[in-house]
């Protein structure tokens, strides 16, 4: 009797030590499970951050140049193309065209000698009349000293639209940027050194 009560206790024991195993074992695994899980995120993680950093590197690192060649004042890209967009010339006026490197019309710049607008001289009655007879959905607006910009998407086609109107002392002139959704990536990281830097006469 005595022995078969010590093969049972020993069975017993054998069994748990069995069970004790092979959850030591599993843990083990789903340990090695989760080790693997993340090292794979963090090749992920790598991967990613190198070809965002390439695409914002490319944007940083993009040379601008100054054009001056009318009444009006703006950096570009140093491949973007600047061109007049009439043949006729004007002490009154002036029109600009500026095309990527591919030839896509990104940019329209005119510019008009104040007397021309009928306004009070306050650029906030230019504004609130661009707000108010705008087409686009807008998605920002703002008004300062002497220039305000309205942005958003023309509601016939989706594309994006920046507008910034500055008024000098003997011009106003607008800066016109217009691009599809599919071209944001390349040309949204340009806006603000464009915008900043147009200025009228």
């Amino acid at each position: 009797m005595r022995h078969i009560i010590f093969v049972l206790i020993v069975s017993i024991l054998f069994i748990s030590c069995g069970q004790d195993e092979s959850k030591q074992k599993e843990l083990e695994l789903k340990e090695k499970e989760l080790a693997l899980k993340e090292r794979e995120l963090n090749f992920k993680e790598k991967d990613l951050n190198s070809s965002t950093n390439i695409s914002v590197n490319e944007t940083l690192q993009a040379s601008f140049k100054t054009h001056s060649p009318c009444s009006f004042s703006v950096r570009l890209p140093s491949n973007f193309i600047l061109h007049t967009l009439y043949s006729d010339e004007s002490p009154d006026y002036c029109d600009y065209s500026v095309k990527t490197k591919d030839g896509f019309e990104i940019i329209q710049i005119h510019s008009l000698l104040r007397s021309r607008f009928e306004f009070n001289g306050a650029i906030l009655e230019l504004y609130d009349a661009a707000t108010k007879e705008s087409e686009l959905e807008i998605s920002y607006k703002r008004q300062k000293e002497n220039w305000f910009v309205i942005s958003g998407t023309k509601k016939e086609n989706g594309n994006v639209v920046y507008w910034k109107r500055v008024s000098g002392n003997r011009f106003i002139s607008d800066l016109h940027i217009e691009y599809p959704k599919n071209r944001e990536s390349e040309i949204a990281p340009l806006i603000g050194t464009i915008a900043q830097s147009f200025t009228s006469q």
